[in-house]
């Protein structure tokens, strides 16, 4: 059997678990080494139905513009301490940040999808393509807000607060 050339950057690569289309979000949907900061819209238990047919109860969270995921007792202990409450109701908009991890499970070494038990930052990001980037600009314009102020409730890139600056000033 021929092993196939492992390459430093996968980036470029496709796992074959995508192909398949699945519903919720797993390891896979994230590039190694990278983290991807989500939001939650709400959890609840729901009816999901496994690749092999078996239907089971599951915790999920509904994400904003991401596929939703199941969350195990693991990835829930740790959005808990994270948000220092066990009430999902108390998670709704809050930002969480995933990762992939090899875990054992099953008699054997598996990528898991989980939670950094990190505080995210709730702030929302400002940039261009915002629904509030016009209305930071009319602020700035206007004088009601500075950049300080700007940078204090959104998280803003410093290119992007150049050009709020290039903006405001031409």
């Amino acid at each position: 059997m021929q092993k196939s050339v492992v390459k430093n950057e996968t980036s470029n690569f496709t796992h074959w678990k995508k192909l398949t289309n699945p519903d919720y979000l797993g390891s896979y949907s994230i590039e190694p080494g990278k983290d991807l900061v989500v939001e939650i819209i709400k959890v609840q238990k729901e009816l999901v139905t496994s690749t092999g047919g078996e239907k089971e109860e599951c915790i999920v969270a509904t994400l904003k513009d991401q596929k939703p995921i199941i969350l195990n007792k693991t990835n829930c202990k740790t959005i808990q301490k994270i948000f220092d409450s066990p009430y999902i109701e108390d998670w709704r908009g809050k930002k969480i940040t995933l990762y992939s991890e090899k875990v054992k499970a099953f008699g054997e070494v598996v990528e898991a999808l989980r939670v950094r038990k990190i505080v995210t930052d709730q702030r929302e990001e400002l940039s261009p393509n915002s629904e509030r980037w016009q209305g930071a600009i009319e602020a700035l314009s206007s004088g009601k807000c500075n950049i300080a102020l700007i940078k204090k409730n959104f998280r803003v890139s410093d290119e992007n607060i150049k050009l709020l600056q290039e903006v405001v000033n031409a």
